[in-house]
């Protein structure tokens, strides 16, 4: 009996996880390594993990359970590795990292013996005179710090090497692709001429001074943006390779928390258009939300493409227009060692780099075209933040039009189950590394706070980093502390810019089409992560209005004897607001759950977690909030001309979309409010009558309320190619032409001895 109650005991501590707990104190003397790697709980099973080849994933799990099972904490905190891959973001580097340690952990059979039992006061001790009582174990790796990277220089610094050991490196090597072993020289830069882009298995050698040498792999991947770059661009007569071109604001911003106000860094691209090569009429592209830079201009033009092998910025360069794409990566404050993640930065702070961009691109422009800013995402509050500022303060944004495309102009939404169950895995017991990165970026970010209308820090109970509170009052959605209300009170203080026309595309349903159902059961599953030990997780989505439900429960179990018994647990419940039902499930642009994986690598249990999702995806921008209404907080209720809103004009679905989806009915919506201001003569009142019926079958249907004769009608493709060209054809009522299209977006100019006007007809 005493053997199985030693055993439970062990099996409850083990479980709970408790690094840093008093519980293990009276084993640290007893131990040869000073590390005691029963005080964490085992994800990365480090000690019988093969390390034949080490993931990024891998190594930081590893590196964060060792570090916290340490009794002397030798080792600095995982933050630290956190920052040096992002300062290798910043610097174009790829940070590598050693870990060479040994520790031990506590053998069954001296459990099940008494050698090890617990005493009176609930800690761990060692019976006298036992001996031999924990296993060793040892560990050589070497991995990179960020799991993907554009650039193929590496950096092994000096700093970055923890031994924990005696044992004394001699010599570091990588194999090159053309198989020799090139000695690394700690704190100098070294690239490697790989022979493809994609996923690299890179080889390595440590020799030590005792005479023993390992041969090892690590694994990341290498993205090039080059290629992409050029095709892009190679439709121009004049081609000329694309520069990224750093950018700083001139407006400084204090956000909450720092100590002073600092200038954001970007960069920016700029695509002349292919038919003069002259800048002379700009569109802006601003990046959205976006934590650790994972887009680049590539990337971020690549967005918008739709169907097969087509691009709305490239058939926009094809009509003359130039585009320039701002990104915000990762970068060094300017004389700091600050690393600041631009993509999800304080959204004031990007909006005065935008500031900047305009007034340089404005300084550079030919001729007096005024501008166009499109916005997708987070991207539409930095556009609407910046227009919007320059006019309250003096500056001439040049701009005629702004495009909205489902930006959260009154929130977005991360279901707060899944905030409490991240954050709980992240930073609880679990201390899982890589949903830290989730956590970090999508969730406690600046920019996460500003936006996000129900977050886990609005919750959680006073002292605790990851429990929630359970009082009435706590659960319905408060935004972050500090963070939400002030932005929102400053941009609901700003307004809309006044002296542009203010357009927007939603990709939530304007006709009350929910997203699942309130109280939607995403998950309910049980991991089994050993024999003796699994994992509980509950999920739901947030209830119908008024009502309380539990979004989100996780229960660790052990095995004891006959029964599993819940040794640690934590769960979180949501209250909708009387007026609405819940925010997850409310019409709007989806965000698709396959999303959270990215980056996260092949861990099993987050590949586990997301094939055992009962939902796709969840309401990450409300239709609401994406068109701004203000006469109404129900979420749900649907989208009518009546509805009150700042935009005078916008597309809308009938079906929920994944966010920033581009599709035939919003693509057709942004040719027209970009192209017809500047292709259209407003002085003709013959031409300007005219309209289209739209889509188009076998036939295009022009009708006009004027008699126009002799008129030439061009239908050309986004890229110019003329489809049909018909002259001398007079319009009166309707004029109706046979012509067979492919489906896709056309543009139709009609011309007359009065001018010309040009409109876009759909197919399909």
């Amino acid at each position: 009996m005493r053997t199985k109650i030693t055993l439970l005991l062990f099996s409850l501590f083990s479980a709970l996880g408790f690094g840093q707990d008093k519980a293990y104190d009276l084993l640290k003397n007893k131990t040869t390594t000073n590390i005691l790697y029963d005080r964490v709980f085992n994800l990365s099973k480090a000690n019988t993990l093969d390390t034949k080849t080490i993931t990024t994933t891998t190594f930081n799990q590893v590196y964060h359970e060792i570090q916290r099972a340490d009794f002397s904490q030798s080792l600095p905190k995982y933050e630290v590795l956190k920052e040096e891959a992002k300062r290798g973001q910043a610097t174009k580097q790829i940070p590598l990292s050693i870990l060479i340690t040994d520790f031990e952990t506590i053998k069954t059979t001296s459990l099940e013996n008494g050698d090890v039992f617990v005493n009176a006061n609930n800690s761990f001790e060692l019976k006298p005179n036992a001996s031999n009582v924990f296993n060793r174990h040892s560990l050589n790796i070497m991995a990179s710090l960020a799991a993907k990277s554009v650039s193929n220089t590496f950096i092994l610094k000096d700093d970055f090497i923890f031994n924990t050991t005696n044992r004394t490196i001699a010599s570091i090597a990588i194999k090159t692709a053309n198989g020799d072993w090139k000695t690394i020289t700690i704190g100098r830069p070294f690239q490697l001429q790989l022979d493809r882009t994609g996923n690299q298995t890179i080889d390595y050698k440590i020799e030590f001074t005792n005479g023993t040498t390992i041969v090892q792999s690590f694994e990341m991947e290498i993205s090039s943006n080059s290629t992409a770059t050029n095709e892009r661009n190679s439709n121009s007569a004049s081609f000329v390779p694309n520069v990224i071109s750093p950018i700083t604001a001139t407006i400084g911003y204090q956000g909450y928390g720092e100590t002073a106000s600092y200038f954001g860094q970007g960069e920016y691209e700029l695509f002349l258009d292919t038919t003069n090569g002259v800048l002379d009429k700009p569109i802006f592209l601003v990046d959205g939300f976006d934590p650790g830079d994972t887009r680049n201009s590539t990337a971020i033009y690549a967005s918008l493409n739709y169907g097969t092998g087509q691009n709305l910025a490239t058939d926009l360069r094809a009509q003359g227009f130039d585009v320039i794409i701002l990104n915000f990566p990762v970068y060094t404050r300017a004389n700091t060692t600050t690393i600041v993640d631009g993509g999800v930065d304080f959204i004031q702070r990007n909006a005065f780099i935008l500031v900047e961009l305009i007034n340089q691109i404005n300084a550079q422009k030919v001729g007096t075209e005024e501008n166009v800013v499109i916005g997708p995402s987070m991207g539409g509050l930095i556009s609407r933040y910046a227009l919007r500022y320059m006019e309250m303060n003096a500056l001439d944004h040049q701009t005629r039009l702004y495009i909205s495309f489902d930006s959260p102009h009154l929130g977005a939404n991360v279901p707060i189950g899944f905030q409490h169950l991240f954050n709980y895995m992240a930073y609880g017991p679990l201390g899982n590394a890589q949903v830290q990165g989730i956590v970090d970026g999508l969730i406690k970010s600046p920019a996460s706070r500003q936006m996000l209308i129900d977050h886990f820090e609005g919750h959680l109970q006073s002292g605790s980093a990851f429990e929630f509170n359970t009082a009435s009052a706590s659960l319905v959605p408060t935004g972050s502390p500090n963070y939400r209300d002030a932005f929102q009170n400053e941009l609901n203080a700003m307004g809309f810019p006044n002296d542009v026309r203010n357009v927007s595309i939603s990709n939530g349903a304007g006709n009350g089409t929910s997203n699942y159902s309130p109280n939607f059961e995403v998950m309910n599953h049980t991991f089994n992560v050993t024999g003796s030990q699994r994992a509980i997780i509950n999920l739901r989505f947030t209830p119908a209005a008024n009502q309380t439900n539990q979004v989100s429960r996780f229960r660790g179990q052990t095995f004891v004897i006959v029964t599993w018994l819940t040794i640690y647990e934590s769960l979180a419940n949501s209250k909708a607001p009387t007026y609405t039902d819940g925010i997850d499930t409310a019409p709007g642009g989806r965000f698709d759950m396959s999303g959270f994986q990215a980056g996260l690598g092949a861990d099993p249990l987050l590949t586990e977690f997301f094939d055992n999702l009962n939902a796709d995806y969840f309401t990450f921008i409300p239709a609401w909030s994406s068109m701004a209404i203000s006469d109404t907080n129900n979420l749900y209720a649907p989208i009518t001309a009546s509805s009150a809103t700042p935009f005078v004009a916008s597309s809308i679905p009938t079906v929920n979309e994944n966010h920033v989806t581009l599709n035939t009915q919003n693509l057709a919506f942004a040719l027209e409010e970009i192209l017809a201001p500047t292709l259209t003569n407003p002085e003709n009142n013959q031409l300007n009558s005219i309209w289209i019926k739209n889509p188009v079958e076998n036939s295009v249907e022009i009708n006009s309320s004027y008699s126009i004769e002799n008129a030439n009608i061009i239908v050309t493709d986004v890229l110019g190619k003329t489809i049909f060209n018909a002259q001398n054809q007079t319009i009166n009522g309707t004029l109706e032409i046979p012509i067979s299209l492919s489906n896709g977006v056309y543009l139709i100019t009609i011309a007359s001895e009065n001018g010309s006007i040009t409109k876009k007809i759909i197919k399909g």
